[in-house]
């Protein structure tokens, strides 16, 4: 730790991001490496590839993930959905499918844990003999076999979890009335081969480790949603691929190798300048984020008031509490200068030319704030020229 930084722990993070200098070839390197991206918003992983890799070829991604070729839309950590590239697929379902199929099957809300084994399995296997002939949307499932009903969505989850059906075709890029699918049939040539949960565990907290380390226990917990003693065990059996390292005080983890190469990473010449969408998958792989966030306005980068995720009226107070912002980890669009969270934007969604509204929280020189007006205006234009064209208008 003598010969490295914490500056350059924290930028080394970054240039994992792709946010530096060295950049991934397209989205679907830039998909494969990252592991898999959040897509609770249906834009969020375009978003999230922009920010990364500049203007790209959207139609070809959204029609990839729209006919089942190289990348897929599935459930996985925390049972949100994502979207991943299909060489990941093996591992992180191994992983957090077991997870995802427990949460649905003892659901109590859906009366699904009132159902017994046999009654569930045959639930599936109904769900799965329906989607034998091409992907179907949860109110066709409904009128093909009557009976699932309201447990339709459960099926369809547990499902997920055991690798065997994924999210297909969508209206358009923005839709959430998607169409679900058999893997199998559905990702041309795949071979899913799922492997010991356990081992998938092991695997996969390498993988967080050595793609976003530093990262303490308690942030690998989080974004795996496992236990803390899980997450020790696992790095204890790996040995000495991970490195112990104090930052700040607090004990976290990285990778043997990423800490040689860290120490030969140098801050930027020029002041960087981001804007990350909501649910980027890179702060949500934290727990604690007041390296990236400053403790003073994290209360706005995860507000709790859900009628000002829109910002239609621009003069309504932007400052407002956020009590359980730790546990939902929410976290609003972030606009980052020189490596660190100075404010936010919101993309103001109301008429048919959207706009991208800014706030900032932090006193910024005359040049940042040209640089933010910049990619603000080169953020607006990718979001009206490439993404509106292929969701709907809407």
């Amino acid at each position: 730790m003598s010969d490295v930084s914490f500056e350059q722990l924290h930028w080394n993070q970054l240039r994992k991001q792709f946010l530096l200098d060295e950049k991934a070839s397209d989205f679907y390197e830039m998909a494969k490496f990252q592991l898999a991206l959040h897509s609770t918003d249906y834009w969020t992983p375009y978003l999230s590839a922009w920010a990364r890799l500049g203007d790209y070829d959207v139609k070809s991604v959204f029609e990839s993930i729209d006919n089942g070729r190289a990348i897929a839309r599935t459930h996985a950590f925390r049972t949100t959905i994502h979207v991943m590239h299909v060489e990941n697929l093996s591992l992180i379902i191994s992983a957090t499918g077991p997870a995802l199929f427990k949460a649905y099957r003892t659901d109590k809300y859906r009366k699904m844990d009132l159902l017994t084994d046999k009654e569930i399995e045959d639930l599936l296997g109904q769900v799965s003999s329906a989607l034998q002939d091409g992907p179907l949307r949860t109110s066709e499932l409904k009128k093909i076999i009557p009976k699932v009903g309201e447990n339709v969505r459960s099926a369809l989850l547990m499902l997920m979890g055991r690798g065997e059906v994924v999210r297909a075709k969508a209206k358009h890029a923005r839709s959430n009335l998607t169409s679900y699918a058999l893997l199998d049939k559905w990702v041309e040539g795949i071979k899913l081969e799922l492997i010991d949960e356990k081992e998938a565990i092991s695997q996969l907290i390498m993988h967080h480790i050595d793609l976003f380390g530093p990262v303490s226990v308690e942030d690998t917990a989080w974004w795996f949603k496992q236990t803390k003693t899980t997450v020790k065990n696992a790095i204890q059996d790996l040995g000495d691929t991970v490195v112990s390292v104090s930052v700040e005080g607090t004990e976290k983890y990285m990778s043997t190798s990423d800490l040689d190469i860290a120490s030969s990473v140098e801050p930027p010449t020029n002041k960087p300048v981001w804007f990350l969408p909501y649910e980027d998958h890179f702060l949500k792989a934290f727990i604690d984020r007041s390296r990236f966030i400053p403790e003073e306005i994290q209360h706005k980068i995860s507000p709790a008031d859900k009628r000002h995720y829109w910002p239609t009226k621009l003069d309504e107070p932007r400052v407002m509490p956020s009590p359980g912002s730790r546990q939902t980890g929410e976290v609003r669009p972030t606009i980052w200068v020189n490596g660190v969270v100075i404010g936010r934007w919101e993309l103001d969604d109301e008429g048919k030319q959207k706009k991208v509204v800014t706030s900032l929280y932090s006193k910024t020189t005359k040049k940042h704030l040209k640089r933010i007006e910049e990619v603000r205006e080169n953020l607006e234009n990718f979001v009206n020229s490439s993404l509106v064209p292929i969701s709907g208008g809407k």
